[in-house]
């Protein structure tokens, strides 16, 4: 009997020499898929911490003109970018809401774009450092306001008299007989 559980024993005492080799000769492969794993994990969540600021910073430089190609840029990337914050989210629909009234009430849009720029700074880590007053503060001199306020007189008068092309364009067209193929000259 006592020699059957000697034998019990070292059958045991193997099996576990046989699985401690095993596992000490698998443990740096599994090792390094961790590492690697948690190496892609820290580089995505990274990336997307980058592209959150980038928006981020974008939006507060262009906050004065929230309308301008790169404002415009930030904000469509808000569904991307932020697509794992509800907040953040439902801040940016309240704003393209605003975008829509007709007419566009200038102190709603204003109100809730520092909603929306108090949720990402929220959302990136950087609510406590930031108030409101810090997200409306914003620098705008008078010598951009008058370009601005150019550009925009220039762009309505070109498309008055585009408008306007268009429209005599068409009562010409519509005088003419509409024999095909139109008469050459």
């Amino acid at each position: 009997m006592t020699n059957n559980i000697a034998l019990l024993a070292a059958i045991f005492s193997a099996i576990a020499t046989g699985l401690a080799a095993f596992a000490a000769w698998r443990a740096p492969t599994a090792a390094a898929k961790l590492a690697e794993s948690l190496r892609r994990d820290a580089e995505r969540d990274n990336e997307r911490q980058r592209h959150k600021l980038r928006v981020f910073s974008t939006l507060m430089q262009e906050r004065a003109q929230i309308h301008s190609e790169n404002g415009v840029r930030a904000l469509n990337l808000i569904d991307i970018v932020f697509n794992e914050s509800r907040e953040v989210r439902e801040a940016w629909s309240e704003l393209f809401l605003a975008f829509q009234m007709q007419p566009l009430l200038q102190h709603v849009v204003d109100e809730r774009l520092r909603k929306l720029l108090g949720a990402v700074a929220k959302d990136i880590g950087l609510a406590d450092e930031l108030r409101n007053d810090d997200l409306g503060r914003v620098y705008f001199p008078v010598v951009q306001a008058q370009e601005r306020f150019i550009k925009d007189m220039q762009r309505q008068q070109i498309l008055a008299s585009l408008q306007g092309q268009n429209a005599a364009g068409a009562s010409v067209t519509g005088s003419q007989s509409t024999i095909w193929p139109p008469k050459p000259d």
